[in-house]
């Protein structure tokens, strides 16, 4: 799992100096658990890190009655427990990540309303769609996409909350249709993408991955050129955000959908531009893929400029990861 992955909280001000009132939670861990509440993002990149934010938040939700600083709680203990996931691939870290957002939708506010409940649903969805790929149990991955229909119908449009839920549905879609095969699926994967892509914010966290899901959706149902383009803007948003990952995964994918557009010089560009990233951020199964696709390509170079009626072998694509978690803020 991705060690260095970035794990943003949700920032909720209602309530949250009320922790300072229960005569239940010490000072202390109040404290703590407070500056925890209030910090609209947490980077978490090591046991350490993560177990100290779990265990006040842990204390403080045993004393804190049903409201909307117990669901403020829940959501971000959710998202410090899928980063202890990302650094250990433990199925109980998980579990329980998916536990605490599960229990923070079951607050009977409506989702707009509370910006903790508007960025959980696109968190649980992220999270089911992480485990469904992770166990292969695939159930997981029809809740997300129930989830998903949930928040189309009932988060504000103008909310980027429920265009991060767009973009979490259509992967999940494209996800069930490469292994369903069930063409209404992709349909409705490249639909929701790419009204995610129109409504997502330019700095928008899951911008990247949502063009880059989006990509392979297109490149499946045969629209290449749009699917190049989608790259391209997906992998610009990857490198504005310094996500060398994302970056590395992109350009092997733009060289897949750029070979299947015939433009084989620019396709030999982007796999070893891909190849040297990978190695920068010692991926070395993506590596591997990379080396593969890009001897392929090489070989095959001569014999497909000069026969121009071929259709190419299509590459070996790097998958984009479920959607990573990101913040809900407050008023």
């Amino acid at each position: 799992m991705n060690s260095d992955h970035d794990i943003h909280g949700v920032h909720d001000t209602q309530g949250v100096h009320g922790v300072h009132a229960n005569r239940a939670i010490d000072a202390e861990t109040a404290e703590r658990a407070v500056e925890i509440l209030e910090s609209p993002q947490g980077t978490y990149s090591s046991l350490a890190e993560t177990d100290s934010a779990i265990a006040p938040l842990e204390h403080v939700l045993s004393a804190t009655p049903d409201g909307p600083l117990r669901t403020t709680i829940l959501s971000n203990l959710g998202l410090i427990r899928m980063a202890r996931f990302q650094l250990t691939s433990a199925r109980t870290d998980l579990d329980s990540a998916i536990a605490c957002l599960r229990e923070a939708l079951a607050s009977r506010e409506p989702y707009g309303s509370h910006p903790a409940l508007s960025a959980t649903i696109p968190n649980l969805i992220s999270a089911l769609h992480t485990r469904a790929e992770f166990t292969g149990e695939w159930d997981d991955l029809d809740e997300a996409i129930a989830w998903g229909r949930e928040a189309v119908v009932r988060l504000p449009p103008e909310l980027p909350q429920r265009a991060a839920a767009l973009a979490s549905l259509s992967s999940a879609l494209r996800i069930r249709y490469e292994r369903s095969r069930y063409a209404g699926d992709l349909t409705e994967a490249i639909d929701l993408g790419r009204q995610a892509a129109a409504d997502l914010p330019p700095d928008h966290p899951r911008l990247g991955p949502a063009l880059s899901n989006l990509g392979g959706a297109l490149m499946a149902s045969g629209l290449v050129e749009e699917a190049v383009l989608t790259y391209e803007r997906a992998l610009g948003r990857f490198r504005a955000a310094e996500d060398r990952g994302g970056t590395a995964r992109t350009l092997n994918n733009l060289a897949g959908a750029l070979t299947q557009a015939r433009r084989f010089v620019e396709a030999l560009v982007a796999y070893e531009e891909a190849l040297e990233e990978f190695r920068a951020i010692g991926d070395v199964r993506g590596e591997e893929r990379v080396t593969h696709n890009l001897a392929v390509a090489r070989a095959r170079l001569p014999e497909l400029v000069f026969k121009l009626d071929e259709t190419p072998v299509p590459p070996e694509p790097e998958p984009e990861p479920a959607p990573a978690p990101d913040a809900g803020h407050g008023a």
